[in-house]
């Protein structure tokens, strides 16, 4: 019996030496995606100084859901935290704007690059990768017009199943999420619904660049916007109540806040094109 719970004990002490040695090595691997630095490609790009930039900017702001993570004043907020996963603040931007110039903050928006570098992580640069140029200025003059308010916020803190799920790759920087996107875009179904499909790009972060769905947030194929009618599917993302009455998780959540700023032809522009891209498909 001794002899038995030596061997249990060894066997016991090597098997938390691998754990040990597993958890080391995955903490180090993500301490190296986090940290190691990427080619900051140059950027052009300036804030606008057109008289109505500010007020677009704002509205692609609201649209794309740049408030929902750095608030309404761009001061910062705590918008997930679920340990072991993830606690995360949105930074305050606008203390940090003061120490970007237009380029880092363009770089940062479209291509998930800070400026020193860094990937971003969290951030949802695949979204806004598509915005133009002009758009992209606009939402740069919306940001500088914002004052210096409140205080820094915590640095995201990645828990051990985030970092596990990093070195498997089911969580991906900004940066890698645009390279795994390739050349997958929102398909062209003619110059009658291009204002539905530019509409659509604020789509891409739930939905994924060609509105496939992801499964890490559980978002359909937005092949499902077809079986809507026009009157439903406008009231889902102006209230977040789908069609029969049911609220649709993280839809519901997010809808009300970021697409009122549509008018109703909008909404039915984008309704348009996503029946057209549901008929396309069958």
């Amino acid at each position: 019996m001794t002899r038995f719970l030596k061997w249990l004990g060894l066997g016991l002490a090597g098997v938390a030496g691998l754990v040990i040695l597993a958890v080391g090595l995955v903490y180090g691997a993500t301490e190296i995606m986090l940290r190691t630095p990427h080619a900051k490609a140059p950027v052009t790009i300036a804030a606008s100084r057109d008289p109505g930039a500010v007020a677009r900017g704002a509205r692609i702001a609201k649209v794309y859901g740049c408030n929902d993570c750095h608030g309404g004043a761009l001061e910062g907020r705590l918008f997930f935290d679920e340990m072991p996963l993830a606690r995360v603040a949105g930074p305050n931007l606008s203390l940090k704007i003061g120490h970007q110039s237009d380029a880092d903050l363009a770089r940062a928006i479209r291509m998930g690059v800070a400026s020193d570098g860094r990937a971003l992580w969290i951030m949802p640069s695949e979204a806004f990768a598509n915005l133009t140029d002009a758009e992209t200025a606009d939402l740069l003059a919306y940001l500088r017009s914002k004052p210096p308010t409140g205080h820094p916020q915590i640095d995201k803190q990645i828990g051990p199943v985030g970092r596990l799920g990093a070195v498997l790759g089911k969580f991906r920087s900004a940066p890698a999420q645009i390279a795994a996107n390739g050349k997958t875009g929102l398909p062209d179904l003619g110059p009658q619904f291009a204002q539905g499909r530019s509409l659509a790009r604020a789509c891409v972060e739930c939905h994924g660049a060609d509105l496939k769905g992801s499964a890490g947030v559980k978002s359909p194929d937005l092949t499902i916007a077809g079986a809507y009618d026009e009157a439903d599917f406008e009231r889902l993302l102006r209230t977040g109540i789908a069609a029969g009455n049911r609220r649709l998780g993280l839809m519901s959540e997010t809808a009300p806040g970021r697409f009122n700023a549509w008018s109703h032809e909008e909404i039915g522009a984008l309704h348009a094109y996503l029946k057209a891209r549901a008929a396309a498909a069958t």
